[in-house]
């Protein structure tokens, strides 16, 4: 469930087109056809703020088992993607990574590598992109 919810996460954020969010949740879902939680998931599977919001709301209340080494790897290997793709401008992917962060449950803010992305664009504000795309390309490391 934690890649599910990473690549959720993604597509609200507009870091991913929502298509690795939708080959992972039918893969889950043919595995799994009698899973009430992935049933209501494909019936919104178009609407990313209704996914999200479904998947929030597990994560939250019923996702007991939530590993979130397991979620960190596939939410650091899915962000260098769109980092290295350069289908972003620095500030602007910095941006997404803060508003990503944002989401996250609070108990993960302050927790490494995901307090990383509540800073790694603040160098930007004095012209040293150097600085943030080294930020950024160190906590692509993180769980190597």
């Amino acid at each position: 469930m934690e890649k599910l919810i990473c690549k959720s996460l993604l597509w609200k954020m507009e870091l991913s087109n929502g298509e690795d969010y939708n080959t992972t949740l039918d893969k889950m879902f043919l595995e799994n056809s009698n899973n009430d939680l992935l049933l209501e998931l494909e019936s919104c599977s178009s609407d990313s703020d209704a996914t999200f919001d479904i998947l929030q709301r597990y994560w939250k209340y019923k996702c007991g088992d939530f590993s979130v080494d397991d979620f960190g790897k596939c939410l650091l290997e899915d962000l260098k993607t769109v980092y290295f793709s350069n289908a972003f401008i620095i500030a602007e992917f910095g941006k997404r990574c803060y508003q990503l962060w944002q989401q996250l449950p609070s108990e993960m803010h302050t927790k490494e590598p995901f307090h990383t992305l509540s800073y790694a664009n603040e160098p930007l504000s004095w012209n040293d992109e150097e600085q943030t795309r080294k930020l950024y390309e160190d906590l692509f490391d993180f769980y190597k």
